[in-house]
């Protein structure tokens, strides 16, 4: 059984759930534009290093923009940058936005951060109990990979190890959630039966500690300098989030809806390792589906028809 959620939480469809129509998501990808704009516009008057990553790479190199049928923004910063985003950008932007982290929301749960727009909402299946939900991007750190074949091994395992028992504890504190979520799904639903059971031990510790020993682990290399980088708390975790340094971690200009951002300075050689043939648009049955538990774009619904004409 694999034991690995992130793709099956992509592709799995529950009654409960909000299915959005093209208009809706246009309006949506003027929305997250509108957040990117905020982060990357900060990022340059403060120095902090950042690469568009995933689909968003894919997207500013294949589509100059957003991949058509894609509902989101992901951002890569290595681990100095990203320490320094999350502490800087939440005191500047309070009034508009909640930044959710480890290292400031250890509550929810997750290893990344996402920059959350107030008075909107967009629960995700993680999102079960939590009260901040807005339309948000993803910030994830990246981290040091040690040059040492046996200290990298090590550390691998070390990360494939602190994720899983991170992700079984949040799975055993909603298992009440994810049963009913994956009632439809039969192999899912032995998955977070799976999980959870795992996760029993875990709970005696809290999801507090587990945040912080998760953080730890991951940004353990402390060499700024290594060969290698890697993004632990990725979709292909350790392993499959492995790049070179001056592959990934450097940047290069390019467009994404007519501005300018930052992207992996190799961004080719990048997406050959993480999606192989990247210039092959993937037939409908194939792409990622657009639903939520809840979507409501809030007052920004108005702009964001306004931004369309434009």
């Amino acid at each position: 059984m694999h034991l690995s959620t992130v793709n099956q939480m992509k592709t799995i469809v529950s009654p409960s759930m909000v299915m959005i129509d093209d208009e809706t998501l246009h309006k949506l990808q003027a929305i997250l534009l509108t957040i990117l704009d905020d982060i990357t516009s900060f990022c340059e008057e403060e120095g902090i290093s950042y690469v568009l990553s995933g689909g968003s790479a894919l997207g500013a190199v294949r589509h100059q923009g957003f991949i058509p049928w894609d509902d989101d923004i992901d951002i890569d910063m290595p681990r100095a940058d990203y320490d320094r985003f999350i502490t800087t950008f939440p005191s500047r932007f309070a009034h508009k936005y909640v930044v959710q982290a480890p290292e400031l929301t250890p509550e929810v749960g997750t290893a990344i951060a996402r920059v959350r727009l107030r008075d909107t909402v967009m629960r995700m299946h993680d999102d079960c109990g939590m009260k901040d939900c807005g339309i948000f991007i993803d910030v994830f750190p990246i981290e040091n990979v040690y040059n040492n074949p046996l200290a990298r091994r090590l550390h691998g395992f070390a990360c494939m190890a602190t994720g899983l028992l991170y992700s079984c504890r949040r799975f055993w504190r909603d298992r009440a959630f994810y049963e009913d979520f994956a009632a439809q799904n039969d192999e899912f639903k032995r998955t977070v039966r799976m999980k959870a059971l795992l996760g029993i031990p875990t709970a005696v510790l809290p999801m507090e500690v587990w945040s912080s020993i998760v953080t730890r682990v991951y940004s353990f290399c402390k060499d700024d300098h290594s060969e290698l980088v890697g993004v632990p708390a990725g979709r292909g975790h350790y392993w499959g989030e492995m790049c070179r340094r001056d592959v990934f971690a450097e940047s290069r200009d390019a467009t994404f809806e007519g501005r300018t951002v930052k992207i992996p300075k190799q961004a080719e050689a990048y997406l050959s390792s993480y999606y192989g043939d990247w210039q092959r648009i993937p037939t409908p049955e194939e792409r990622e589906h657009h639903a939520y538990l809840e979507l409501d774009l809030g007052p920004y619904a108005l702009e964001a028809t306004d931004a369309k004409k434009d």
